[in-house]
């Protein structure tokens, strides 16, 4: 028998004492339980008990009416039922997901499509169906009246598809996580319109099937450059290609930028210099081709800047890589704690003013055209842990200065 009519036959002793709005709110979650085969959860304290539902373990109230349904990692199986859509102007947190590692005999497991009668839930805030076995693609119009959804998490799903137009409705959305899941097509325009965006992670979409390399494809648009509050850009993983647009030069909030493992080409934007809270930047395993832009000096909040193996591609496509001169003005990034800028076309000798970077840790810079010598006053860079330099042009004359050798930290290779 069907859930709903499982439940129906619990509920059915209990219809002289409790009210029209009872029954049904303890129907809707009865039919749930049996739908998600609540006898195995790994927890499932006061349901289908005489106590008040809004007790029940995972369920919270609001005036009595269900407003929180909370079960994270809680061997949920099977599927929800539609009859959730009654709550719609109640029910504001879904949070039914599970952590990466979580344990195997603990996840939730749901293998079936997106749900649609969830973008019934207008007063929507918090939905977390991250890692639940999601197959499918988001329908083009779910995003339509979840106006009020702050929070979105859907990634490590095997959802499918394009990224719906309808996107742009969600205009009080912070943190959007659609990644790890077999998406393609570009990133729409539409996209620009969330300007409460905090937090976008769409990496690890890319994979390698008989139509060829899919994942989030094209050029990134010029109106993801609205995305002022923005403080954290993942794209890591994709298929993504063209010129980096001048507007990401506008994401004035930004803290981490991860572009690593795509096709974007051509020059690196100067724009990016005046990101001043930038934290974290990584465009490496691309295939830009451009010299590192002086204003780069000016991200003074960055620690991580990896732009590595843009030379070439695993499969020997060829790109002139990041190259030319290392630009002194990195010596005022006083911040930086890993420079990663190995398997590139740089040339011309190691810069002193990388001597001021007294916070390094992480040197790469192998398997370019740099010259020697090494600079002595690298030796101020005391908490230096790895610098790597082989296969350069640095004459072996040169040698390695006997300070940089005694840093306490320091495994030279």
């Amino acid at each position: 028998s069907s859930p709903q009519s499982q439940a129906f036959t619990w509920i059915y002793n209990q219809r002289h004492y409790l009210s029209d709005e009872k029954l049904v709110q303890r129907w809707v979650l009865a039919s749930f339980y049996y739908g998600t085969n609540g006898d195995n959860w790994v927890v499932n304290d006061g349901w289908l008990t005489s106590q008040s539902e809004c007790s029940w373990y995972g369920v919270s109230c609001l005036d009595g009416a269900v407003s929180k349904l909370e079960l994270e990692q809680n061997r949920l199986t099977g599927f929800l039922v539609p009859e959730i859509a009654l709550w719609k102007k109640d029910l504001y947190v879904i949070s039914l997901g599970n952590d990466f590692d979580a344990p195997i005999d603990e996840k939730n497991s749901f293998v079936m499509p997106l749900p649609s009668f969830l973008s019934e839930l207008t007063y929507l805030k918090f939905l977390n169906l991250e890692n639940v076995g999601l197959v499918s693609s988001i329908p083009e119009g779910f995003f339509l009246n979840l106006s009020h959804l702050q929070s979105l998490y859907l990634n490590n799903n095997s959802i499918t598809g394009f990224l719906p137009r309808s996107v742009r409705q969600l205009s009080s959305i912070e943190v959007l996580w659609l990644g790890g899941n077999n998406m393609d097509g570009p990133i729409v325009p539409e996209i620009g319109h969330l300007t409460s965006l905090k937090d976008l992670s769409l990496e690890s979409n890319f994979r390698t099937d008989s139509s060829g390399n899919r994942g989030f494809i094209a050029a990134l648009p010029s109106e993801i450059g609205n995305l002022k509050n923005l403080e954290v850009l993942s794209l890591a993983d994709n298929a993504l290609s063209g010129q980096l647009p001048l507007q990401m030069g506008d994401l004035i909030s930004l803290r981490q930028l991860n572009l690593r493992n795509n096709f974007f080409e051509n020059q690196l934007p100067t724009a990016l210099g005046k990101l001043e809270l930038l934290e974290e930047l990584d465009i490496s395993h691309n295939w830009l081709s451009s010299t590192i832009p002086p204003e780069y000096g000016d991200m003074i909040s960055l620690t991580t800047l990896s732009l590595e193996s843009n030379y070439k591609d695993q499969n020997g496509y060829f790109a002139w890589g990041i190259n030319g001169k290392l630009p002194s003005e990195l010596g005022k990034l006083k911040n930086l704690q890993h420079l990663r800028i190995n398997d590139n076309y740089l040339t011309g000798t190691l810069i002193s003013e990388l001597g001021q970077l007294f916070r390094l840790e992480t040197l790469h810079l192998q398997n370019n055209f740099l010259q020697g010598p090494i600079p002595e006053v690298y030796t101020n860079c005391v908490m230096l842990k790895e610098v790597l330099l082989e296969d350069n042009n640095i004459d072996s004359q040169f040698g390695m200065p006997e300070g940089i050798c005694r840093l306490p930290e320091l495994d030279f290779a």
